[in-house]
């Protein structure tokens, strides 16, 4: 087995989840390490912990992938004997030339096969995205308009599709294109597809607009910039004040998912595919218990900011890792039941997502299950 480049790795899994796409907040990426290290395999977890760097020394490999930052809130200070365990690992990880590398928000919004692996082991038929509202002054859509060439009007689209632009609801590939004329004139120093520098030229041209999760914009920009012709791309962005319905699952927009059964099912029935399915033993569920269920919502880890968005979905039942307290009541008493699984524990999925993408590039992975935390007290 060939080794490849941390530099190689994190560029490959950049493209499955761009770091645009995670919180403003979030800390994702290579967070130590160096790019320029080699390895065969990866170690796979939720949580750096010692025993994920112990099983990364013992395989040999030169990179540990974690779902939850290592480096999260800034740090002050960094030293080889600090008391806090955390940065203890990172230097024990350091030393024996490991890399760590965080794939949180960015993840979570973009692996739309945990969603399809959670729906479908809990025999749902997801339908849409769980959407936040978007805060004061952003836009969770873009609409983007290129000019370009009639023989490269298909292969840009094509770009511009598979790099996420394109889907509403439950639709891809959606656009609109206009004929027109361009004209332009390149300097002496230019080196235009079509024409002559210092020439004026008129060209037939399309106008294409499509729509873009503006998280996800800098990847179709990307995409669009290397699959068209010009020395110079024309195009223009506009912000969309209208916002996603959350149907369709739309890599960048929105996570996790909602969904329906075929039929209204006894709750006592979707609890034990929820216990079967995420290998636990329990969960808090708010009072009262209903009795059947058809429409749920599902959102790893911290799920409090998506009650509103369950709800408008008119979710009987919305399963999440941990959500506050109040807006748990909340829920509620809005008539949708909420089941916290605890936080780590629904996000079970994540190691075994990326052990596939980086076993699909070719690593040798290990997927470290070991929990951070174990329920203490139970007999």
């Amino acid at each position: 087995m060939q080794k490849k480049s941390i530099q190689s790795i994190i560029r490959y899994l950049e493209q499955k989840a761009p770091s645009s796409t995670a919180e403003s907040w979030d800390n994702v990426g290579l967070l130590v390490g160096d790019p320029h290290w080699e390895t065969h395999g990866a170690t796979v977890s939720v949580d750096l912990t010692s025993d994920v760097v112990d099983q990364a020394i013992e395989r040999g490999d030169s990179l540990i992938v974690n779902h939850h930052p290592c480096i999260f809130r800034g740090l002050k200070k960094w030293l080889p004997r600090s008391p806090l365990a955390l940065e203890t690992q990172m230097f024990r990880a350091l030393e024996n030339k490991i890399a760590i590398a965080s794939y949180h928000t960015n993840f979570d919004q973009c692996a739309l096969e945990v969603a399809t692996t959670v729906s479908s082991g809990l025999g749902v038929k997801p339908l849409g995205r769980l959407i936040d509202r978007p805060k004061a002054g952003t836009t969770t859509l873009t609409k983007i308009v290129v000019f370009l060439p009639r023989s490269h009007q298909s292969s840009v689209k094509t770009a511009m599709f598979e790099a996420g632009a394109g889907s509403v609801g439950a639709y891809d590939s959606c656009g609109f294109e206009i004929p027109g004329k361009g004209s332009f004139r390149g300097n002496e120093g230019s080196r235009p597809f079509i024409g002559k520098p210092q020439q004026l030229e008129e060209v037939e041209e399309i106008r294409f607009e499509t729509i873009v999760p503006t998280r996800s914009l800098k990847s179709v920009i990307r995409a669009m910039m290397e699959a068209h012709p010009y020395e110079e791309v024309a195009y223009d962005l506009y912000p969309v004040s209208q916002e996603p319905s959350g149907k369709g699952l739309i890599s960048g927009l929105g996570y996790g998912f909602w969904g329906e059964f075929n039929e209204r099912k006894p709750f006592s029935e979707v609890a034990e595919r929820v216990k079967s399915l995420f290998k636990i033993d329990g969960f808090f569920l708010t009072e009262p218990v209903p009795h059947t269920v058809q429409r749920i919502g599902f959102v790893a880890g911290k799920g409090a900011s998506f009650i509103d968005a369950a709800l408008s979905q008119r979710c009987d039942l919305f399963i999440t890792g941990e959500a506050d307290y109040h807006d748990v009541i909340r829920g509620a008493r809005s008539g949708m039941a909420v089941m916290e699984l605890g936080h780590r524990e629904s996000e079970y999925f994540y190691i075994q997502i990326m052990g596939q993408w980086l076993e699909q590039l070719g690593l040798n992975v290990a997927m470290n299950h070991q929990p951070l935390q174990k329920m203490h007290g139970v007999k």
